[in-house]
């Protein structure tokens, strides 16, 4: 191994000396920029964001002299060539912090009077909160210059030209990863743990649009890459060779909370859910109120008179269980929408553009399966990347996000479904994508008995017929490789999660064969044809968190609520809008219970405090309002954090309805 086996590890913290706006590029009600927010909804500054601040910075060094544009590249990367020696998450707060709801307009031109219509509510992170990053330096040996672009660094965010963001940086090295621990190998497989420490974005397409939409799971053949990528920089002497007797299966999600599955799996097609009914007839039927149908397998299941073809599972959904008894367990990751605007090449005169990225949530696990053909392939890939499974970092997705190893443990060799056990009616299950060719040497968009004895390897049977092939899609499967730095040919690949019913005398001789193969077709070593051969319908439980009876959303319970407290307050003598900003910003800003009811009890008594300005508040619903902050106490009694933020978005959302009604009065 090298020296850049042993990366440099730093922790960043960033402090706002003033209110600091990194925006998510929407609005929502009354707010025209809103803070950009992690998964838990708390604000965040994008790896991205900082990235682009020190690559501005080293800009401005090369003009100064005190530093090369080599250096720069060597440390940041360059666009459409190799990455840089730094990586990096993005800065988060570990708690729920404050912000605050400012108000500005432009004014005319030569005078100090504002320009009408170009008031905007922004909201910030209030001065104080620290966020705290995660630094990954390949090459030690730029620190110095990764020192002093830091060092130039002194605002963070929107509207810098105008005092907002200013920030002070400190740093310092830490630990990477801990102690390699000896992983008991004695199998041929091993069950492999990720965790993405920031968003991935997976191409699923090779020609992007305006919205570059993503994978939710981690092919094979892109964590494949990655691994034989990582060991190149450590210095591996023949990185290829650890993978000729090593197949990569792709990374499946799993649900929050479960830490690893006996078994994951893409959902199959064949899942189907009635539609719910008992909504009013002029709404569609998501909008209805009535109990979630229980998931059923068609292939099992006869087919039936329905009045509206029931719903196919989701792209995104998936199963998993704990053992081989039991139903599954049906979900799908939370995935994001995220605005973004094109850096324009330097010198280029071209706007920047803006497009969108689809992404998997930070700090989603995956699971993949490593199969070796024997023990001693997987000692050597245990071996090998000891460093990596000690705690550092895989690039995978684009712009390299990193992801770590959580856990990594033998797993135990399924045993396939014999001829016996299969009997004469059987389903063939893909679990990956399959890549297939045939006879004309053109890819299959579907299978028929002579394929898959082809494909098994066995001479064409008799009496053995595929009676049910409904749940079959195809799918485009795109490539890119790092040697050239241009894409692989897209190949036509059978769908994972597509569907087959076998029937006859000779399909449990075509079982038997099945059993002897672990994948099938093309690319086997990069997780492609990966196959279940099953007897017996799946059964499934609803979708996470979802109970016998749909729910309503809380953030829709609030909403409603709030519409009707607000439709009560009249516009043309109620608070006026400014009062009511000022009504959400305290709300907004309070630290605790006891703050938002000192807030209530001084609207209470604005009238009698101040005859002239306070007169408003006496048609204001006061009342009903304390009546509503109390119910959501008493919803929560045994969360104080939850009773806050939710009042607080109870009274933001009652503002947010009033507002439309205050525009109109005015116009």
């Amino acid at each position: 191994m090298t020296d850049t086996s042993k990366p440099l590890f730093i922790r960043l913290l960033i402090r706002a000396v003033e209110d600091l706006h990194v925006g998510a590029g929407t609005g929502g009600g009354d707010i025209d920029a809103l803070l950009l927010r992690d998964r838990r909804g708390r604000p965040v500054i994008r790896a991205s964001h900082l990235r682009g601040l020190l690559r501005e910075a080293g800009e401005e060094s090369i003009r100064l002299g005190r530093a090369t544009r080599t250096e720069l590249e060597a440390l940041l990367g360059r666009a459409g060539g190799q990455r840089g020696a730094l990586s990096l998450t993005s800065p988060r707060v570990d708690a729920d912090v404050q912000t605050l709801i400012w108000g500005s307009s432009a004014r005319i031109e030569g005078g100090r009077v504002p320009e009408p219509d170009t008031l905007r509510y922004i909201e910030y992170v209030a001065a104080g909160t620290v966020f705290e990053a995660n630094l990954r330096l390949a090459d030690p040996a730029l620190k110095p210059l990764l020192e002093r672009l830091l060092r130039r660094v002194d605002r963070i965010g929107g509207h810098r030209n105008r005092g907002g963001g200013l920030v002070e940086l400190g740093w310092k090295a830490v630990a990477g990863g801990g102690p390699a621990a000896r992983v008991a190998s004695g199998g041929t497989r091993l069950r492999l743990v990720l965790r993405n420490r920031e968003p991935l974005c997976l191409p699923a397409t090779g020609h992007p649009g305006n919205l570059i939409r993503s994978h939710s799971f981690i092919r094979g053949q892109t964590l494949r890459g990655a691994l034989i990528a990582w060991a190149v920089r450590a210095g591996h002497p023949d990185p290829l060779a650890l993978f000729e007797r090593l197949s990569v299966g792709d990374a499946l999600p799993l649900p929050d909370d479960v830490k690893f599955a006996d078994e994951v799996r893409p959902i199959p097609l064949s899942i189907l859910t009635k539609k719910p009914g008992g909504g009013s007839p002029d709404r569609p039927w998501w909008a209805g109120r009535a109990a979630e149908p229980k998931a059923f397998d068609r292939l099992y299941v006869p087919e039936q008179d329905e009045e509206e073809k029931p719903k196919r599972p989701g792209g995104h959904e998936y199963l998993c269980r704990d053992g081989d008894a039991g139903p599954w367990l049906r979900y799908a990751p939370e995935m994001t929408v995220r605005l973004r605007n094109a850096t324009p090449k330097p010198g280029s005169l071209e706007p920047a553009e803006l497009f969108s990225l689809e992404e998997i949530a930070e700090d989603t696990l995956f699971q993949a399966e490593l199969r070796g053909d024997d023990e001693s392939a997987c000692r050597e890939f245990l071996d090998a990347f000891a460093p990596l499974l000690a705690g550092d970092w895989l690039m995978i997705g684009r712009g390299g996000a990193p992801v770590v190893v959580e856990s990594v443990a033998p797993v135990p060799v399924t045993a396939k479904m014999t001829g016996a056990e299969a009997g004469d009616t059987w389903v063939l299950t893909l679990s990956s994508d399959l890549i297939a060719r045939g006879e004309q040497l053109g890819f299959l968009d579907n299978l028929d008995p002579l394929a898959l004895c082809r494909l098994a390897g066995i001479p064409a049977l008799a009496d053995c017929a595929i009676v049910d092939d409904r749940f079959v899609e195809t799918e485009r499967v795109y490539g890119f490789n790092a040697a050239s730095g241009l894409q692989r040919s897209p190949v036509l690949a059978l769908r994972r999660g597509s569907r087959w019913k076998l029937q006859g005398s000779g399909a449990p001789a075509l079982a038997a064969a099945l059993a002897t193969r672990d994948a099938l077709g093309e690319r086997t070593r990069e997780g492609f044809g990966r196959f279940l051969v099953e007897a017996g319908a799946i059964e499934v439980v609803p979708h996470q968190g979802v109970s016998s009876e749909t729910p309503t959303k809380r953030g829709e319970v609030l909403r409603r609520r709030a519409k009707a407290l607000a439709d009560d307050i009249n516009a043309g003598q109620g608070p006026s809008l400014s009062q009511l900003q000022w009504l959400r910003e305290r709300a907004l800003a309070a630290r605790d219970i006891e703050d938002l009811r000192k807030l209530m009890e001084e609207v209470k008594t604005a009238p009698a405090r101040r005859p002239q300005g306070g007169k408003r508040w006496q048609n204001f619903p006061i009342q009903r309002l304390n009546e509503a902050l109390r119910t959501i106490e008493t919803e929560n009694p045994d969360n104080a954090a939850r009773q806050l933020k939710e009042q607080q978005q109870f009274i933001s959302l009652v503002v947010q309805w009033c507002v439309p009604k205050l525009k109109e009065n005015r116009a």
